[in-house]
């Protein structure tokens, strides 16, 4: 009896997430403690098409059965507390993958789709950081820095948390499949959308409420003046998380935004531990310096030049030849050492990056 009187719940829940214009009006009612029928009736009476609205959602209960989609209604006690008290909180997630991950310590990571080299390396390497301090990395799954950070949880085994702005079982960007099977099997995968909801562009803006809604902070990787990304700082710091950003070039676009945010006041990150010792001080690493037999990695003459001309942007082989002056057999010599030491990066194409790490 009581898990009919929970599916009927559900499908009052969904429906009012399917209705247009009455936020404000559910908001009021769920804080009088008005059971969720009652807001229904209340809010849709005087429409017509209350009951295809009904229908809707239990075609949507079903589907997800279906694909083992599991349904969170605002009353459940799965709903992430954190997530109730924002301004227009979704009456409904879809979730897939390990629904624990809901009440876990998280912090989000985002930046621009259009990342560069460093973003995506600093991306992957706090997505790491803050995994292996057992804290779950909050990201959208789009391109640029949301895939790094992902990956680099991943790569840790750690925990991972991927907001969508489209249905569940929409994969956006479709390149990023393999990524969001994995976070399906690793962490979970999060929406409000219903089912076959498009990557529509006013969805994604919509969707930041959530990343930040469920995190104590946000960390902006990279990110121009007006982006996503800000517009997540923006909402976390509404929503009275913590904001931290990483210092970019000054004469960099995609550093506009991050460079803003700390002049305004945001915490300045260089590493996971400038995160940590503000939002969580227990996990921070205890530091060691390694005094004995240190090992040092010498860097000779011609590497030392290739490593001047090279710069956080990949440069085609080509352009390495006609900056440094050194002949393509010798230089793809050099190259190959650099890369074993640990000094460059080779990326698709015959295109080299400094490694910063």
């Amino acid at each position: 009896m009581m898990q009919r009187e929970d599916t009927e719940g559900l499908r009052y829940w969904l429906s009012l997430s399917m209705v247009r214009g009455v936020a404000q009006s559910v908001r009021e009612a769920i804080e009088e403690g008005k059971d969720v029928r009652e807001i229904f009736h209340s809010v849709t009476s005087g429409r017509r098409d209350t009951g295809g609205i009904l229908d809707t959602a239990c075609k949507e209960m079903e589907k997800a059965h279906a694909m083992g989609v599991e349904l969170i209604g605002f009353d459940s006690p799965l709903y992430p507390e954190p997530l109730r008290h924002i301004h227009e909180p979704p009456l409904v997630l879809y979730a897939m993958g390990r629904l624990e991950l809901l009440s876990s310590s998280s912090v989000a990571v985002v930046g621009t789709r259009n990342a560069s080299s460093y973003g995506r390396c600093m991306a992957e390497r706090l997505g790491a950081g803050l995994s292996e301090a057992g804290i779950s990395v909050v990201s959208g799954m789009a391109r640029g820095c949301d895939t790094f950070a992902h990956r680099g949880a991943l790569a840790k085994g750690g925990n991972t948390i991927a907001v969508l702005g489209t249905g569940i079982d929409i994969v956006y960007p479709k390149e990023n499949r393999r990524l969001y099977d994995e976070i399906k099997e690793q962490g979970l995968v999060v929406t409000e959308f219903p089912f076959s909801t498009p990557p529509l562009a006013k969805n994604f803006p919509v969707r930041n409420r959530i990343i930040s809604g469920l995190t104590s902070g946000v960390v902006v990787v990279e990110a121009p003046l007006k982006s996503g990304a800000m517009m997540t700082a923006r909402l976390s710091l509404e929503a009275g998380r913590e904001v931290f950003a990483l210092p970019g070039r000054a004469d960099s676009k995609r550093s506009g935004g991050t460079n803003r945010l700390i002049k305004e006041g945001a915490v300045l990150v260089e590493d996971t531990d400038d995160i940590l010792s503000v939002l969580f001080p227990e996990h921070c690493a205890v530091r060691t310096e390694k005094t004995e037999n240190p090992v040092e990695i010498e860097i000779d003459g011609e590497e030392e030049l290739i490593f001047r001309v090279l710069d956080d942007e990949p440069l085609h082989i080509d352009n390495i030849v006609e900056k440094s002056g050194l002949p393509v057999e010798r230089l793809t010599s050099v190259l190959l050492t650099m890369e074993l030491k640990g000094f460059v990066e080779q990326r698709p194409g015959k295109f080299f990056v400094k490694r910063t790490d």
